[in-house]
């Protein structure tokens, strides 16, 4: 949660404490952070080459993205607590913003709202599975371009940040997946990762704990047979909000090594413990 009545002279103070190298100190702060909450953070980012002295600046910045990454990693558990279903693009953007600590949730929201927005607009009630599934498809793939990597594009295939994919639009079939997985449940769709007996997942349409079919998100959505169910792996998390976070937190470990700190490695492995499925 976030207090409103932000005390501008509390955050400065705050703000220069963080120039302080004791650790009591910088704990201290944090909590105080925390309890105020991503207004507080975001205030620290926007004010830091205002109040911060200059040979402290990179000190404080780093301490501030820290912080920013913990509080995100804060607030998926405290998502986690609403049980295996919640909402997915807060989840995907605490997720985020662990390996982009300036990002701010206006920003995230910027990349998809607007293709999102187009998809519920387009769904109607009267629509069968199959027919909603390919709607998705028209507006992932047809109005706004989304396409696998290119084997010259190679070198930029472990970068899942939804962020960079939603502005690209080119990606590998693990990011794709997540796209396609934070689209859908946006429009409340019910897109969820299937884990077979062996290593991997499919991307299908769950309905009633049952595989309607399943979609090949690097082939342009393609619609085909479900996956039999004596394949799945057993788990009673399938169908559930927290398998699609659990995709999107190993992908983000997995694949931006580039983007990972010690700290945020930590957190991305923390969190998978987490959801683990």
């Amino acid at each position: 949660m976030t207090d409103s009545r932000l005390d501008i002279s509390e955050l400065n103070n705050l703000l220069i404490l963080l120039e302080d190298r004791d650790e009591e100190t910088l704990n201290i702060v944090r909590d105080r952070a925390f309890a105020l909450g991503w207004k507080a953070v975001d205030y620290f980012f926007s004010n830091l080459y205002v109040v911060t002295e200059p040979s402290r600046r990179a000190f404080v910045l780093e301490r501030i993205r820290q912080m920013s990454s913990m509080l995100a990693f804060k607030q998926m558990l405290d998502l986690m607590l609403q049980g295996p279903d919640f909402y997915v693009p807060d989840g995907m953007y605490f997720l985020t913003r662990m390996l982009e600590p300036e990002l701010t949730p206006e920003i995230f929201r910027g990349f998809y709202e607007e293709m999102a927005g187009s998809l519920v607009c387009e769904l109607r009630d009267t629509m069968t599975a199959v027919e909603k599934a390919e709607m998705l498809n028209y507006i992932m793939y047809d109005k706004y371009g989304f396409s696998v990597s290119t084997p010259s594009e190679e070198e930029d295939e472990p970068d899942v940040l939804l962020p960079r994919l939603l502005k690209r639009r080119r990606g590998g079939t693990v990011g794709l997946s997540c796209v396609y997985f934070l689209l859908a449940s946006y429009a409340g769709l019910p897109v969820y990762p299937i884990f077979p007996k062996t290593p991997g997942y499919f991307v299908g349409w769950i309905e009633q704990d049952r595989s309607l079919f399943t979609i090949d998100v690097g082939n342009h959505g393609r619609i085909s047979e479900p996956v039999p169910r004596n394949t799945w792996k057993k788990t009673p998390l399938i169908g559930k909000d927290q398998t699609i976070l659990y995709i999107y937190a190993a992908a983000l470990r997995r694949f931006s090594p580039a983007n990972c700190t010690r700290l945020t490695d930590l957190l991305l492995g923390r969190a998978l413990d987490v959801l683990r499925v």
